[in-house]
């Protein structure tokens, strides 16, 4: 039996639709996408079970750090990354074990324990850190990166970076039907977030970069001038949905522009209908939602006042966030807010 495969992430692309839909059937709760860890099991057992053969646990990249850190004798998994492994079943809190004996997944799954929680202590003396010091259960990223934001209290996010996400919290007791643009995953013990989590965003801009790049023999235009442009533009009547890498919930819709005229196909123009775009569908992915009023925090347009500008005629009025967002800042604020005693 070996150690340690290799990892597979969330950018695993090797379920088709038509696979998807056959597992999709079995479960309870949570749809299935490809990258999600229990249709990568899924597959595997289909496909090589006699790669599965070789583990006796699996679990996600931090369960095993900490698996090894506190030389566990099974591996665990919170709340957070169960749900997002999809085949978990929130009233039980625990795994859909008749949807995954259907998709013929046997190898051994990783105990599911509630965010918050000491599963150990360090006991492994090779990576510097105090022997005997408690371990938490390892946090979702998404969860712990609001949290670093937000601390303790409700609020709104807009993020953007290579893609794009809008999240906020509401009560466990509060959510009512929703959209399937969004996504709700396991917060705090009272609270959930709902998130529109784009595929689309800085991404977008850097395809439209590249396109001018290759067609202009100007060699000033640069990502900076390329906002500058963009803002001098904001009023363009030109729109574009910069959808250019799909979406989750609507894999077969891309791209399009509208208000075409010979006067507004320039760099500026075409610019800034992206940016105003990729917040625009952020908004249209929300809509259906019950925003409440908590202040709405921007993260990753401190020096972007064209996102700035539309950001703030889309959604609303904001706050900067203009710390460095971490996830491993995050988890430890969470971890101290809401942990629970052995």
């Amino acid at each position: 039996m070996e150690d340690t495969s290799n990892l597979i992430t969330w950018q695993d692309q090797r379920c088709g639709q038509n696979f998807l839909r056959e597992i999709r059937n079995y479960a309870v709760s949570e749809d299935l996408h490809t990258g999600y860890g229990s249709a990568t099991l899924a597959w595997l057992a289909r496909n090589s079970p006699q790669f599965l053969d070789r583990y006796r646990y699996c679990g996600t990249i931090a369960d095993y750090f900490v698996y090894v850190l506190c030389e566990l004798k099974e591996s665990v998994i919170s709340d957070h990354n169960a749900q997002s492994w999809g085949y978990f079943n929130e009233k039980t809190r625990n795994w859909d074990y008749e949807a995954m004996k259907t998709a013929d997944i046997g190898v051994g799954l990783p105990r599911i324990v509630e965010s918050g929680n000491y599963v150990g202590f360090v006991e492994n003396e090779n990576f510097s850190i105090l022997k005997g010091a408690k371990v938490f259960v390892p946090i979702g990223d998404l969860q712990a990166s609001v949290y670093s934001v937000l601390g303790g209290k409700s609020g709104r996010v807009f993020n953007y970076g290579t893609a794009s996400q809008i999240v906020m919290t509401k009560e466990s007791s509060d959510l009512g039907v929703l959209p399937k643009s969004v996504r709700r995953t396991l917060y705090t013990r009272n609270h959930n977030l709902i998130t529109a989590a784009s595929l689309n965003g800085g991404n977008s801009v850097q395809v439209v970069f590249k396109l001018f790049s290759s067609l202009s023999s100007d060699s000033k235009l640069d990502y900076e001038t390329l906002m500058d442009m963009a803002y001098e533009k904001r009023n363009t009547k030109l729109r574009i949905c910069p959808v250019f890498f799909g979406e989750r919930h609507a894999t077969q819709t891309f791209g399009s522009f509208s208000n075409v005229t010979q006067e507004n196909l320039t760099i500026g123009d075409i610019s800034a209908a992206v940016f105003r775009g990729i917040v625009e569908n952020l908004h249209d992915m929300m809509s259906g939602v019950e925003v409440n009023d908590d202040v709405l925090y921007a993260v990753g347009i401190a020096e972007r006042p064209v996102l700035k500008y539309f950001v703030k005629e889309i959604l609303g009025a904001f706050k900067l966030f203009e710390k460095e967002v971490t996830a491993a800042y995050g988890a430890i604020l969470f971890d101290l807010g809401n942990q629970v005693p052995l």
